[in-house]
């Protein structure tokens, strides 16, 4: 299987452009003159634009504060995701407060907008109105503070490449904040007491965030996987198969294997969990399962869900939210070993991984989990591959005592055949020095657990987070 990057899920965002009714009443700007139609033509294709990654709930150019208040209720009952506000023009403080009635909410952005790049060389009077929305984002934001609003600043000209790129990550964590709210986590069956630093607080994690865990039982994964139907078995043995995956195993691990990959899709599915935390290394599921679930369910990675290792909460929820931000299968590591010479780490991890993310010069093998092979029931069937090559995003992520807080780092995942056998695996070789790596992330307090993903990203990670809540210290 090739990566699979999903269609990332466009935000649902109301628009809420503005411009002054003063200006009309005391005839500096004719409702049918160039003035009103420029501005008009501005908003339209800035809207246009808006459309390449965002659903825009758009009521119209708004000078008045009836004109603001209908605004304000076709927003609210088009259950938007959040507000993007911009004075096209100098306005009114009323007219805004009229556009955020009953929306306070929402997450917001303030747009300090300019309708071009640069001043020609003599400014008529018209021209320079319709260029002023900058006095009134200064005006409003005052205001608004004062009014108790939480907004984020943006600020650019219409033909601004960075800006456009700023709007779509800024709003796509509108819609991934929001996707939080009432995200379950399954932990299975309980925290990881050897490795604490994977602890969350979780009455914390719900009020601040608004995921919930569900524990999950033993007993339940088990019995469900036994009560799998024989044709659904051999169907995913077929789906196997056709994906050219190598199968290592024999018939009685691969069955036993594709039971509990598939009891993993079904009770997720029933349970609504989109993170599955999974306490693999406690001696109660090896007892009760006879494996560790480790082969990868297609269906499941592609229903968006995502799995972590050692009942990691943090680091299951960072999978999630990247997978929403990227569209990208994350993958879970930790730093095995490290190549001074090549300033790279090895980063791997035994478990339950995607294929997804296989490099598609090395096919996916299906092999005995080599850490319980000699003392379970079952040897396992694990999905082991080698990551593919290319730049890379890793981020760490822990609970810190009050928040989540990210560790970034970017890199290259090496080319060539697979380094290690037994665990899914990458060579990363960093940008930073790998001794400023350990150094600083020990300093930071972190956990063992490195999350990847496909391409350079740590910008744009650094604005999700300030807008997630989470706590940022990247490694520079």
């Amino acid at each position: 299987m090739g990566l699979k990057a999903e269609p990332i899920h466009k935000p649902k965002i109301g628009i809420l452009f503005v411009t002054s009714g003063w200006f009309r009443e005391v005839g500096l700007q004719d409702p049918s003159g160039d003035t009103t139609a420029e501005v008009e033509a501005v908003a339209r294709q800035a809207v246009q634009r808006l459309q390449d990654f965002l659903e825009p709930v758009y009521p119209g150019v708004l000078s008045s504060v009836e004109e603001a208040r209908q605004a304000a209720g076709k927003i609210r009952q088009a259950d938007v995701d959040g507000l993007l506000l911009s004075p096209l023009m100098w306005c009114e403080d009323q007219i805004v407060r009229a556009a955020l009635e009953g929306l306070k909410d929402l997450p917001l952005l303030l747009w300090t907008f300019s309708p071009s790049a640069s001043l020609p060389e003599f400014v008529s009077f018209q021209s320079m109105i319709q260029g002023s929305g900058a006095v009134c984002t200064l005006q409003l934001s005052g205001m608004l503070r004062r009014e108790g609003y939480s907004y984020r600043s943006i600020v650019g000209h219409a033909g601004d490449e960075d800006l456009w790129r700023e709007l779509e990550n800024s709003t796509r964590a509108m819609a991934i904040s929001r996707s939080l709210r009432g995200l379950r986590v399954g932990v299975l069956p309980f925290p990881c007491d050897q490795m604490s630093t994977t602890y969350v607080d979780e009455f914390d994690l719900r009020a601040r965030y608004g995921v919930e865990l569900r524990y999950l039982e033993l007993e339940r994964f088990r019995s469900t996987a036994q009560e799998i139907p024989q044709g659904e078995i051999e169907g995913m043995r077929r789906e196997i198969e056709a994906d050219g995956h190598k199968i290592r195993v024999d018939e009685r691990n691969l069955t036993e294997g594709i039971k509990y990959a598939l009891a993993m899709e079904r009770i997720m599915g029933q349970e609504g969990i989109q993170v599955l935390a999974m306490n693999d290394v406690i001696e109660e599921m090896h007892a009760s399962f006879g494996l560790r679930p480790c082969l990868t369910n297609p269906r499941l990675s592609d229903s968006g869900a995502v799995v972590s290792m050692e009942a990691d909460v943090a680091a299951g929820v960072c999978m999630y939210v990247l997978r929403r931000y990227s569209g990208q299968s994350p993958f879970y590591t930790e730093a095995f070993s490290t190549d001074y010479r090549a300033n790279a780490l090895l980063l791997g991890h035994a478990g339950y991984h995607d294929t997804a993310n296989a490099d598609p010069d090395s096919p996916v093998q299906i092999v005995p989990d080599v850490e319980y092979e000699n003392s379970d029931r079952f040897s396992g069937a694990v999905s082991f591959f080698k990551y593919r090559s290319g730049p890379v995003t890793v981020v760490n992520s822990v609970w810190d005592g009050e928040k989540l807080k990210w560790v970034i780092v970017e890199g290259e995942s090496l080319a060539g055949p697979a380094k290690m056998d037994g665990n899914c695996h990458l060579i990363c070789a960093l940008d930073v020095p790998v001794k400023e790596f350990f150094r600083q992330s020990v300093e930071s307090g972190v956990s063992q657990h490195w999350i990847v993903i496909s391409g350079r990203h740590g910008s744009a990670l650094s604005g999700l987070c300030e807008q997630l809540d989470i706590r940022l210290a990247a490694i520079d």
